[in-house]
């Protein structure tokens, strides 16, 4: 089983690219995206209550705690 929602493409951190904020004070990840031999790049921007939210949860996956499965992307739970 692939680990990624569509097979053959896969989303990761651009390496040796920095987190930033924008001009309008949200937050950014750099990554990059790729499909076969095709890649580009693009931020994910995030507010501030998602970076928080996105700190906390990556908190508890780093102590061991697992989640809930979510439901495919598309789909509702």
């Amino acid at each position: 089983m692939n680990a990624t929602p569509l097979p053959g493409w896969r989303v990761e951190r651009s390496p040796g690219k920095t987190l930033g904020r924008t001009h309008a004070g949200r937050f950014f990840i750099p990554l990059t995206i790729s499909h076969g031999e095709e890649t580009a790049e693009a931020n994910l921007v995030l507010t501030g209550d998602d970076t928080e939210q996105l700190h906390s949860e990556l908190g508890r996956l780093l102590g061991g705690v697992t989640p809930e499965p979510l439901a495919p992307v598309g789909e509702t739970a």
